[in-house]
């Protein structure tokens, strides 16, 4: 074998274990969403069977052991500067979630008061309804949403509301409202003709993540096999005599 062939055998097995490495890792980053995934579903299956929780009892609480709970509310004051939350779809249609900044013992307190269908060429935004429930006591889950670091907020802090807002980002929603926020969020879940709520906190099924896993660790055995069976092959034609 040239010293040029040897070349791209060794260049052709580093591709090929670097591609089943980017695989395997693939599989292993579905079996943690996996293991995440049920992990957390257990967790609300315990927090549920907490009942309903007092809100004044969470400011003391870490974090992490807030997400999920169940928890009722009384406004002391509610705040004019809505917002709608953008890009939220329900079974294919666009729409937005109405989010009221409301005030209780423990500070202000953001309330995702549920979905309502918006104009899908976008040129206006959706009625804000009549929020006499705010008057009485929320219901709903507390919630700690994520970021998503590829979207953009649009929003800028020019007084004028309603707001579109793009994610749920505290900071920046304070800077907004001009008030410190507490650090969650309360998704209300009580009926209301206005309003389609849905709290659904596992939006894919753990067992999803162990299939696409199965696929990714498969991509990599068939990588494998497929490129052993080609350079076997290379091999055995290197090695017949020339005719």
């Amino acid at each position: 074998m040239t010293d040029n062939n040897k070349f791209l055998t060794y260049i052709s097995h580093f591709i090929v274990i670097i591609v089943i490495l980017i695989l395997c890792g693939l599989g292993t980053w579905q079996v943690a969403r996996y293991n995440d995934k049920q992990v957390r579903i257990a967790q609300i299956e315990t927090r549920a069977e907490q009942g309903v929780l007092d809100h004044s009892r969470l400011p003391s609480l870490p974090l992490d052991d807030v997400r999920d709970v169940q928890v009722q509310v009384q406004p002391l004051q509610v705040s004019e500067q809505v917002m709608w939350l953008d890009n939220r779809q329900r079974n294919g249609r666009v729409g937005y979630e109405l989010i009221v900044p409301v005030q209780t013992e423990s500070g202000w307190l953001l309330a995702n008061m549920g979905w309502r269908q918006g104009r899908k060429d976008r040129l206006s935004l959706p009625a804000v309804p009549l929020l006499t429930e705010l008057n009485d006591e929320l219901i709903g889950a507390v919630s700690v949403p994520g970021l998503n670091r590829f979207v953009q907020e649009t929003a800028v802090n020019d007084g004028q509301f309603p707001k579109v807002i793009q994610q749920i980002e505290f900071n920046g929603i304070s800077a907004l409202l001009g008030q410190p926020l507490l650090p969650y969020m309360l998704t209300v879940t009580q009926t209301h003709p206005d309003f389609e709520r849905q709290w659904q906190p596992v939006v894919m099924a753990p067992q999803k993540h162990l299939g696409y896993a199965l696929q990714w660790f498969g991509l990599a055995i068939a990588a494998g096999v497929i490129y052993w069976i080609a350079r076997r092959r290379k091999s055995t034609r290197e090695h017949l005599p020339n005719p």
